[in-house]
C-alpha cells in the first residue's frame, strides 16, 4: 500500500498539472463517495460539487490526497495500487506496483478541464474518492481522526501541522501493551507509517516488532523516531528509489546476512531479524 512518500510523490505530480482547474466534467462508477450513498440527492448534490468548481490546492494528510474546491473538499485513499493518471501522459513511477502501465478499465472515477482528463486509477477496486460538499480540510473527519503526519513538508495540508514528535512516540508507546509494531501501523496515533516502513524502522531501530509497546525504553523511542523520519526522507529524497532503503522489507537477509523471519502482527507479514532485533 502506498505509504506517506509514495502518496507525497503523487501529491508533487497532481499539483504540477491540476492546480487551477475549473472542472468541466466528472464521472464515475464502482463505489466512491460511500458518504452519499443513501442520499436521494446524490447525483444532484456531486453535480453541484464538481462542475464549474475550482480545483485550488492538492495537499497531503498522512496516506490520503487532499484536494481542495471552491465547493469544498474531495479526498482519494489509493489503497494498494492506486494512482492518479492523467489519460494523455504516461504516469512514471518507481513505486513497486506501479510497473505496468495504466489500466484504463481500472479508472472509476474522471475529471476533465482544459482539454485533459485526469482519472483514479485503482485495479483492485478498493481505493475511493470521498466528496465533502461546503467543508474545508480541518473540518473533514475523516482527516480530524488522523493523528499528526509522520513528517511536515510543503506539501502538507495546512489545517494539519502539529509536528510528530519523540514524546508523542512514547506517549503512545508507553500506554498500549499491543506489540510496538502495532502502534506504528495505528493512524490514529500518527500518519503515514504502513507495513513496509513500519518493518525497515523497527530494523534501523533494532526493536523486534512484536515487543510489547509499553516495554519499550524512553531511548529506543526517540532512536524509532529518528529511525522513521530518516526513511521517510530519504524515499522522498530519492524520488521512490528502494534500493537504498529496503533492508529486510521481503527479503531473506539483511546486508549483513543474517536470517529475515516473517511472522504475522495484527494480520500483517513482518520482516525482522530476531539477531538484530530485541
Amino acid at each position: 500500500m502506498p505509504e506517506f512518500p509514495e502518496v507525497h510523490r503523487q501529491v508533487v505530480w497532481l499539483r504540477e498539472r491540476v492546480t487551477g482547474w475549473v472542472i468541466e466534467e466528472h464521472g464515475h462508477f464502482g463505489g466512491h463517495f460511500p458518504e452519499l450513498k443513501a442520499d436521494p440527492a446524490r447525483k444532484t448534490k456531486l453535480d453541484a460539487f464538481f462542475l464549474g468548481a475550482t480545483l485550488k490546492s492538492v495537499t497531503q494528510r498522512g496516506k490520503h490526497i487532499v484536494m481542495a474546491l471552491s465547493t469544498g473538499t474531495a479526498t482519494s485513499h489509493l489503497m494498494h495500487a492506486g494512482r492518479w493518471t492523467m489519460s494523455d501522459e504516461a504516469y512514471v513511477s518507481n513505486y513497486r506496483h506501479h510497473h505496468a502501465p495504466p489500466d484504463r478499465k481500472a479508472s472509476s472515477f474522471w475529471l476533465v478541464a482544459k482539454g485533459r482528463r485526469l482519472e483514479f486509477n485503482e485495479p483492485e477496486r478498493r481505493g475511493k474518492v470521498h466528496a465533502f460538499p461546503g467543508l474545508d480540510s480541518a473540518h473533514c473527519d475523516e482527516l480530524r481522526a488522523l493523528g499528526p503526519d509522520v513528517m511536515l513538508t510543503p506539501e502538507s495540508d495546512p489545517a494539519f501541522q502539529q509536528a510528530w514528535t519523540i514524546d508523542a512516540l512514547r506517549r503512545s508507546l508507553a500506554s498500549s501493551r499491543k506489540a510496538v509494531k502495532e502502534i506504528l501501523l495505528d493512524q490514529g496515533q500518527q500518519a503515514g507509517i504502513g507495513n513496509m516502513y513500519a518493518c525497515e524502522a523497527l530494523y534501523r531501530a533494532k526493536i523486534a516488532p512484536n515487543r510489547a509497546a509499553n516495554g519499550v525504553t524512553a531511548e529506543e523511542a526517540a532512536v524509532l523516531h529518528g529511525a522513521v523520519i530518516d526513511l521517510m526522507a530519504g524515499v522522498i529524497a530519492s524520488d521512490l528509489d528502494y534500493s537504498g532503503v529496503m533492508k529486510v522489507y521481503r527479503k531473506e537477509t539483511d546486508p549483513a546476512g543474517r536470517a529475515v523471519q516473517v511472522i504475522k502482527i495484527g494480520g500483517r507479514d513482518t520482516y525482522w531479524v530476531p539477531e538484530e532485533q530485541r
